[in-house]
């Protein structure tokens, strides 16, 4: 998997855990101290994310970080 698939995937699933938490984008943006913009970029893989930004988009969410790669990795 080439690394800007695996951003679109990573976004993808992000968001679907998001969604299933019936968050919108600016609850995530908040709590991260970004904008919407930021997050819509993540979520779509327009923008790669640090390890330290999954690391608190993880946290926000509650979920592993390693079960959000394992989903993207599917």
């Amino acid at each position: 998997m080439k690394d800007k698939d695996f951003d679109i995937a990573l976004g993808q699933a992000l968001r679907d855990e998001r969604e299933k938490r019936k968050l919108v984008q600016d609850d995530i943006a908040e709590k991260l101290s970004v904008t919407k913009m930021t997050i819509s970029n993540y979520e779509t893989g327009k923008r790669a994310m640090t390890a330290k930004v999954l690391k608190q988009y993880c946290s926000v969410l509650g979920v592993t970080i390693q079960s959000v790669i394992d989903r993207a990795d599917a």
